[in-house]
């Protein structure tokens, strides 16, 4: 789950059910019809924001209105998951960040390209490490383990090597997209619009 493109694959079909809407006191349902795949509820109250469903759950509190905290105003369907995570309260055990086998091997390449090796055994060192460390650790602390047990035919060694290897999980991506796109819906609809609506006042270049 990189992109907002992603994330608009698996609610094509959503539909929204406002619930309760009183003030700072939301209840809004998202989903298709007739399915339970990838449903959503948002629920805000005064300083908060909870949204919960069949991809996770994630609680945040910042401002009064969380819609406002959250509200894409030129609707670009940009998030941003480092700020939003610092006002996250809780989250589902499916996590906000995961570990990165690429950002692991990014990190160790880089790492082994600063040892200094004697001539004609670059090669056979790079082999080493494909083998012994490069071998698709499952996890930051099982990285961290194949790491700091390893060393070379000549001795070289990962000291002091302590990569950060995580990124933002998929379903805290997922989430984030999910309630930015969640207020757009709520909005237009406050404003007697559809998404349709938005999308041909955008290709006309109207606001």
């Amino acid at each position: 789950m990189k992109t907002f493109a992603d994330f608009q694959r698996y609610i094509r079909e959503h539909r929204m059910t406002i619930e309760m809407d009183d003030g700072v006191h939301r209840s809004i349902f998202f989903g298709k019809p007739g399915s339970s795949n990838c449903h959503y509820r948002l629920v805000t109250y005064p300083g908060g924001l909870l949204i919960a469903g069949d991809c996770g759950s994630y609680s945040f509190e910042r401002a009064r209105d969380m819609f406002e905290f959250f509200r894409d105003p030129h609707m670009t369907n940009a998030i941003n998951p480092s700020y939003w995570h610092e006002k996250m309260q809780a989250e589902c055990k499916r996590g906000s960040q995961e570990f990165s086998d690429a950002r692991f091997e990014e990190a160790v390449r880089e790492e082994i390209s600063k040892w200094e090796v004697t001539l004609g055994s670059a090669d056979k060192i790079v082999q080493e490490v494909e083998a012994e460390v490069l071998c698709e650790p499952s996890s930051q602390n099982d990285a961290m383990h194949l790491i700091h047990n390893f060393e070379s035919s000549e001795g070289h060694s990962f000291d002091d090597f302590y990569p950060n290897c995580l990124e933002w999980s998929w379903s805290f991506r997922w989430n984030l997209f999910a309630i930015v796109w969640g207020i757009k819906q709520y909005d237009l609809a406050k404003q007697g619009r559809t998404q349709a609506d938005h999308d041909r006042r955008v290709l006309a270049g109207a606001a």
